[in-house]
């Protein structure tokens, strides 16, 4: 392993190839993994990207503060529409991540990015360790200068294992073709 700081990417990449890493890596990567690349100036690639994304979810893991405000700017939007949710700036944000209790986990499974809006997305999962249940949802994320200054997102609550939320079988679903078509071949009551 060669020395100096990790980006996200490569404990992301390690950690998907073999999770066992994760013990081996976490030390190193807490210590040294930034949320903004070394050139925070210039546009985002799609892999600065991705380590700013995976940045923050092991900052909000690790309930390190400062990390986490600083994958954000000064004036940052953090919402979830329609009226949930509303942090405007970095105080606003400091008091959002200092609820983050001991436990917490943030987890991204998909990220895609367009260098050219630098607006991408990230799905996630956001829970707790001692929890059956967490959120999983998708962050609609703009950057400026290497930060996020706008994330909005929107959730589901459900069970904490992402492969369970989103596996197709074993559900109750509330909606399907079969009752579509059911519903559309209810007699109606006539009108008067």
């Amino acid at each position: 392993m060669r020395q100096g700081k990790l980006n996200g990417c490569q404990v992301v990449r390690a950690l998907r190839a073999a999770p066992w890493v994760v013990l081996l890596m976490v030390g190193v990567a807490i210590g040294s993994l930034s949320c903004t690349p070394e050139d925070s100036g210039s546009r985002l690639s799609a892999d600065q990207f991705e380590a700013l994304l995976e940045g923050l979810a092991v900052s909000w893991s690790t309930q390190d503060l400062e990390r986490a405000l600083d994958c954000f700017t000064k004036t940052a939007t953090y919402m979830q529409p329609p009226d949930k949710q509303l942090y405007r700036g970095e105080s606003e944000l400091r008091v959002l991540f200092e609820g983050l209790s001991s436990g917490t986990t943030m987890r991204f499974h998909q990220i895609a990015f367009d260098g050219k809006s630098q607006r991408g997305f990230g799905e996630f999962t956001f829970g707790h360790v001692d929890s059956d249940v967490a959120s999983h949802g998708v962050a609609v994320i703009e950057v400026t200068e290497g930060r996020i200054s706008s994330w909005r997102e929107y959730f589901e609550s459900g069970p904490s294992s992402f492969l369970r939320f989103v596996a197709r079988d074993g559900k109750n679903w509330e909606w399907t073709a079969r009752q579509l078509l059911e519903a559309a071949n209810e007699p109606t009551a006539p009108s008067e």
